[in-house]
């Protein structure tokens, strides 16, 4: 026969091990629970670490873009710069030279050729007087070969000479009365021609060709 005591103590360690039981199963709910919350911590770590990374990355990256486009700019305006730098040398060269063709005797054949394109642009002028502009040297050494080979153009009633500093060769025709005015000297064709010189001095720099 089950005594009280019996019963009592019976009860007592069902109940135990019923909280027991269900202490446990918390303490595993809990830990299930801690380890969803540990792994969702970590997920949403990890993922503003990438945000952060990639956020550092794209900032770098575009730093390295900004600092590219002023390495760009940079070498760019020192290629300009070089590339003036050989023109004005250049040219400071060739005019020595062209320095030296307008003293020589094919020169001569030079204003013959300048004369002829100026009596084809008289053509469309008629009858006219002309004043031809040039250096003292050539107006000393060439004025009477200018005149005698415009007398022969019957459109040219009077030819005046006056001379310039503006100019190195050549000559500069005005009609006064017409106000016309027609650049043929070796600074226009020079000026005319800058962009292909600019250009064949660019190709040359690029392949090598010239040395500083």
């Amino acid at each position: 026969m089950v005594t009280i005591e019996q019963k009592l103590l019976l009860f007592s360690k069902l109940i135990n091990n019923s909280m027991d039981k269900s202490l446990n199963e918390e303490l595993k709910e809990m830990e299930k629970q801690y380890d969803l919350k540990i792994k969702k911590s970590m997920d949403e770590a990890n993922q503003m670490a990438k945000s952060i990374e990639e956020r550092a990355a794209k900032k770098a990256e575009m730093k390295k873009t900004e600092s590219l486009s002023r390495s760009k700019v940079i070498i760019k305006r020192e290629i300009i710069v070089l590339k003036e730098k050989y023109y004005y040398t250049f040219m400071e060269t060739f005019k020595k030279r062209l320095s030296d063709f307008i003293v020589s005797e094919k020169y001569k054949t030079y204003l013959n050729s300048l004369i002829s394109n100026l009596e084809n642009l008289l053509k469309s002028y008629g009858e006219c007087s002309l004043v031809i502009q040039l250096t003292e040297n050539d107006k000393q050494r060439h004025a009477d070969f200018i005149q005698k080979e415009l007398s022969k153009n019957k459109s040219c009633k009077n030819i005046e000479f006056k001379t310039t500093n503006d100019i190195m060769g050549g000559f500069i025709a005005v009609i006064p009365d017409k106000d016309i005015k027609m650049d043929l000297s070796i600074d226009a064709v020079l000026e005319d021609n800058k962009t292909y010189i600019m250009q064949t001095i660019f190709e040359a720099l690029e392949a090598g060709d010239l040395n500083e």
